[in-house]
């Protein structure tokens, strides 16, 4: 095992044993109880919103590579994007979407560097969204007259991580030659060439103004997923839909700043104490939030294994 994969198993495995020290506290007895008698329509109505954040996720890359000139059959792309989702939620920071690019040249003929100019310039409106929605987050907890240092501790920080990945993105968006710099100071000058690609088709996007239809879109997905979160959750709890959307976008940062592959157990337990601040019982959160775990979890595992299916037959023929 390399050690990049130890770390990947070591972080992953705390993160299992703060989800089963979160049960452990609450009762497990009392967790299965509650969600026995979950009004499970309520999880369904959840997985389908969130079925359609994933296409319109996935249709946003299509329209993306649609401007770059590839004429490609959206039931071809998407598998490619269902394995992305899988590969995303399973590694920390969404770092398994690297790998991307590299599937799209091999079996969509896209140069690795407009592969890359993709992921990168969806992940940075969708990182500029999120942290206004963060933003919002926290002025909403301020002015909930909730006072607890610890969680105000851990937005600042969440909030100078995103900062600083936007301020990289920025850079490596707005400036070719610092690029291009840090990259042969890296020993990286083999991707000199596909770099070059990536910043050539940045500028195609500026000419076709593609944040026309990212922007609106982006802002879209993001309030679909905060209402499938939404949806699960009220299948064992009645929660206004502020609360349950400021405790789900402060454990989005939290898992963020935690590299835990998934967020597993770090996002369980962010919702739980966010929620908990406004007073609602541990019980009930932490029954919510595994639902939200088990249904929202399970559906990107299971779109990404179909997609993977599809993949393996193009490498056959």
């Amino acid at each position: 095992m390399t050690k990049n994969r130890a770390i990947k198993l070591v972080l992953f495995l705390v993160g299992l044993s703060l989800l089963f020290a979160l049960i452990y506290k609450v009762g497990f007895s009392e967790v299965v109880r509650v969600i026995s008698g979950a009004k499970l329509y309520f999880a369904v109505f959840g997985v389908l919103v969130y079925l359609i954040v994933i296409f319109i996720r996935s249709c946003k890359w299509f329209l993306l590579i649609r401007v770059l000139g590839k004429r490609i059959n959206y039931r071809r792309f998407v598998p490619f994007y269902l394995v992305n989702s899988l590969m995303g939620n399973l590694t920390p920071f969404k770092s398994g979407e690297a790998v991307t690019p590299f599937l799209f040249k091999k079996y969509l003929k896209i140069p690795v560097g407009q592969g890359f100019s993709v992921v990168i310039l969806d992940r940075f409106f969708e990182l500029v969204i999120f942290t206004i929605i963060l933003v919002l987050a926290v002025f909403y907890i301020l002015n909930s007259e909730i006072q607890n240092a610890f969680i105000l501790s851990v937005f600042r920080w969440a909030l100078i991580a995103l900062f600083l990945l936007l301020a990289l993105l920025i850079t490596a968006l707005i400036s070719r030659r610092i690029t291009l710099k840090i990259a042969r100071l890296l020993r990286l000058g083999f991707l000199e060439e596909e770099l070059n690609v990536f910043y050539n088709t940045l500028f195609l996007f500026k000419n076709k103004k593609v944040y026309r239809f990212i922007i609106p879109l982006t802002i879209v997905v993001w309030f679909l997923e905060i209402s499938a979160h939404y949806l699960v959750f009220s299948s064992v709890l009645s929660v206004p839909f502020i609360n349950v959307a400021v405790a789900q976008i402060i454990a989005a940062a939290a898992i963020f700043i935690s590299f835990v592959p998934g967020g597993v157990g770090i996002g369980e337990a962010g919702m739980v104490y966010v929620l908990g601040l406004f007073g609602y019982p541990p019980v009930l959160t932490a029954s919510g939030v595994i639902l939200i775990r088990l249904f929202l979890t399970g559906t990107v595992l299971g779109a990404g294994l179909v997609g993977s299916v599809f993949v393996k037959r193009l490498s056959y023929r």
